[in-house]
């Protein structure tokens, strides 16, 4: 891997962690800010974290497909 792979790879997941973050972000003022009561606005919260969790999951695998890495940090070899 040379350096501009490198910068590539850091690169695209930052700007991967940023998108999530920033996701995270907004669901959580959405959510906290509409007017409702403290039950259902747990529950929304709830339902948000587990609609997140999914998402991350799915763009870990993505971002793992694209460049070809293993969990571990390993070049796949294709």
């Amino acid at each position: 891997m040379n350096d501009a792979e490198t910068r590539s790879d850091a690169g695209a997941f930052g700007a991967m962690v940023s998108f999530l973050g920033g996701a995270l972000v907004g669901t959580v003022l959405t959510l906290l800010l509409a007017p409702r009561s403290g039950k259902e606005a747990r529950r929304r919260i709830g339902q948000g974290a587990v609609c997140i969790w999914v998402a991350a999951k799915q763009a870990t695998s993505a971002a793992r497909a694209a460049f070809g890495t293993e969990p571990h940090g390993e070049r796949a070899t294709h």
